[in-house]
């Protein structure tokens, strides 16, 4: 294998070509004699050359080889003189390198190459050859001069270099992340080399982006904050990294963790090239964010839960500190949820909520947050507000958006709200008093009306800790005796006589006086506190009506109101009963009323605890029917004795043919399943005279009494039996 020789080697060669060539003319002048100072100039350079020698005569015979070559090879003069086999080389092709200098009269030939020889042991090396010939005074040649050198150390290095390059190439080309190398000039990052993952990644052959710059991967999304760090990079060639929003040839958009490093040349420090490493990390970072979604948003509508209103309340708060602007905190409350949950089931109230979700998102801008804290419970963070009466607009706009009907599973539902407001920096300047301001302001449109919006107020702020204090009282009151009963009389429309009453609470405060059951049942309902107070008025009432009785005024049909929690006890009958046998009344004198919701949240187990009640021969009503969604399938099992209409379709009964049509269908419904009829809320001679002309049974309104004392009560019963008195 021809190569060129070893500078090293070419010099030894030509300075053993000179002192050989002096030696042929000195034996020409000398009559074969060399003279000592050229053969001992010839001996050292010889025998001190680094590089295997060795001297062969015409026939190819070695006369002379140094040192160097018996410690490369093993062989020794001794072994290879007068041998024309060469056993140190048994090359084919060398053998007849040899053969054609020794025959060949042309001066100066030389040959070289790299070979493969073996030792005296057996083992192979690679060796570089440089062969000349030695010639006399008359220019024949007379020898051939061998000079050796064992490159297979070198030839190992470079093998292992090829490969490792090779295995480098492969890489690039193997790899599953993209590779760009660019040029690395302040004028020029312009692309030179992009591996297939590129291609599959990006969507670009090699042809289409090979002398353009690598930043139109970018498209015009250059916003991005990571990306200076990467131009910083590139300016100080320095290693850089980033993650970045790249974009496809198609246009998607993928995540790219890109890495860039500088390329130095092999021979000294100037950086030449930068190396990109293109990681497409999209479908992490699609998984990131589904799972930050999951933490921050609420997985039934989307909207922003508690985790992410609490960050962006502050957000709002810095932003309106910075602008010297407004913000503001909307608590919305849908009206009678839970009856539109019980009546048609979670799906139903489920698809309500995704709908009200989004009709709150299209009456807010996109600067503004809705939230869903959990239940039919939003807020609505309102930012960047230029006057605090800006808010009212967006509430009202909101009120009118839910009044539209909502489709829900197939049938059309009426929504309303109730909408607390507080305001940045009025009325606090951290998020979690604004958020306890809103729920104030909300709960106060809840007590005089629903379907409203009111702002927080500072006495809203003093009612919140009255309210603490009314908690405390309220215990106090039970454990001291301090409420009592009125009654209002149920009146017979066919005889206008008192045949019944309904028994109300009232708490006789000793230091605010009568206080009304609006101040505090809703208080006794969240505290639990309603369960004794509920067992008290139904015990008072049976206690009463014994009384009556005893008077000769009976026996007076008493109705007592049970809350939802009173009839979702476990041990509801059990309760009840002992109440009856401890004040020895009549069950079959008194009348429980329930609403539809409560009769409604869980059916299989109402039915059961309704039959239980009957069975211990009480009476039962459905107080304030109309309101609810309840289906009239279900009241013909339900063992119900009594409706009574609810006072919203009283109050215009008269005035109204919509309403009064609406209470005529009631009453014929209820007579045809057998049931009474008790319209409440009657407050005018008009209203009585249709009701009973729709065939009412009873009516209880301030047209014939108000609620009254016992006392006021047992004189209307007297007059009633003046045979009593």
């Amino acid at each position: 294998m021809p190569t060129e020789p070893l500078p090293t080697l070419a010099t030894d060669l030509h300075m053993v070509a000179n002192l050989a060539s002096g030696l042929g003319a000195s034996r020409a002048q000398n009559g074969h004699t060399a003279s000592n100072n050229h053969v001992e100039l010839l001996a050292q350079a010889l025998e001190q050359s680094p590089f295997g020698i060795i001297v062969m005569d015409i026939e190819g015979r070695a006369e002379y080889c140094n040192q160097s070559f018996t410690a490369m090879t093993g062989f020794t003069l001794n072994d290879i003189r007068d041998v024309a086999a060469h056993p140190w080389n048994t090359a084919e092709s060398t053998d007849a390198v040899y053969r054609g200098l020794l025959s060949s009269q042309q001066a100066d030939d030389r040959w070289n190459g790299d070979v493969q020889s073996h030792r005296k042991d057996g083992t192979t090396y690679w060796e570089r050859q440089v062969v000349s010939t030695l010639r006399d005074a008359d220019g024949k040649h007379t020898h051939l001069v061998v000079f050796k050198q064992d490159i297979s150390e070198r030839r190992r290095r470079k093998a292992a270099h090829e490969q490792t390059r090779r295995l480098q190439e492969q890489a690039l080309v193997s790899s599953s992340n993209g590779i760009m190398i660019t040029r690395s000039d302040a004028d020029d990052h312009s692309i030179v080399y992009v591996n297939p993952a590129f291609e599959r990644i990006t969507g670009y052959r090699s042809d289409e982006v090979i002398g353009r710059e690598g930043r139109f991967l970018l498209r015009d999304d250059l916003a991005q904050p990571e990306l200076e760090g990467i131009r910083s990079a590139l300016r100080e060639k320095r290693e850089g990294e980033a993650t970045l929003r790249n974009y496809r040839k198609d246009g998607t958009l993928f995540w790219n963790e890109l890495r860039i490093a500088p390329v130095r040349e092999l021979t000294g420090s100037a950086i030449t090239h930068f190396v990109s490493v293109i990681n497409d990390i999209s479908e992490r970072v699609c998984y990131q964010q589904a799972l930050e979604h999951q933490a921050n948003h609420d997985s039934l509508t989307g909207l922003a839960n508690r985790n992410l209103l609490n960050d962006r309340i502050e957000q709002a708060i810095l932003w309106a500190k910075r602008n010297n602007r407004v913000m503001g905190v909307m608590l919305l409350d849908l009206d009678h949820f839970k009856l539109i949950n019980d009546a048609s089931g979670h799906s139903a109230g489920d698809a309500l909520l995704k709908e009200v979700a989004q009709r709150l998102a299209r009456c807010v801008r996109e600067t503004d947050t809705v939230a869903r804290l959990g239940g039919d419970e939003f807020v609505i963070i309102l930012t960047d507000l230029p006057q605090p009466d800006d808010v009212d607009q967006i509430a009202e706009k909101i009120l009118s958006s839910l009044s539209r009907p909502m489709d829900v599973v197939g049938r059309d539902v009426f929504v309303t709200a109730s909408i607390g407001v507080s305001l940045y920096p009025r009325d606090g300047d951290h998020g979690e008093i604004l958020l306890r301001y809103a729920d104030m302001a909300m709960y106060r449109v809840k007590e005089h009306g629903r379907n409203s919006v009111r702002q927080f107020v500072p006495e809203m702020g003093s009612s919140a800790v009255s309210r603490l204090d009314m908690e405390a009282a309220l215990r106090r009151g039970l454990e001291r005796g301090e409420f009592l009963l009125h009654y209002q009389p149920k009146v017979d429309l066919s005889t206008e006589c008192i045949v019944g009453a309904e028994a109300l609470v009232r708490w006789q405060h000793p230091q605010i006086g009568l206080v009304h059951p609006i101040e505090f049942i809703r208080l006794a309902e969240e505290t639990g506190l309603i369960i004794p107070l509920g067992e008290w008025v139904l015990g008072e009432a049976c206690r009463q009506q014994v009384v009556w009785q005893q008077q000769g005024l009976g026996p007076v049909k008493l109705a007592v109101n049970m809350s939802a929690r009173q009839f979702r006890q476990e041990e509801l009958i059990e309760r009840i009963s002992a109440v009856f046998a401890g004040s020895g009344a009549d069950p079959r004198h008194m009348t429980l009323e329930l609403t539809e919701s409560m009769v409604m949240h869980d059916v299989d187990s109402a039915l059961a605890s309704l039959r239980a009640l009957k069975k211990l021969g009480l009476s039962l009503s459905l107080d304030d029917f109309g309101t609810g969604y309840s289906s009239l399938s279900y009241l013909r099992r339900f063992p119900i004795d009594e409706l009574k209409i609810d006072r919203s379709f009283i109050n215009d009964i008269h005035l109204n043919a919509d309403d009064a049509a609406i209470a005529g269908a009631i009453v014929a419904m209820a007579r045809s399943l057998g049931l009474l009829v008790v319209a409440e809320g009657v407050e005018k001679k008009e209203q009585a005279e249709l009701l009973s002309s729709l065939g009412c049974n009873l009516v209880q309104g301030y047209f014939y009494a108000r609620p009254m004392t016992v006392s006021a009560f047992t004189t209307r019963l007297q007059a009633q039996h003046p045979q009593a008195a």
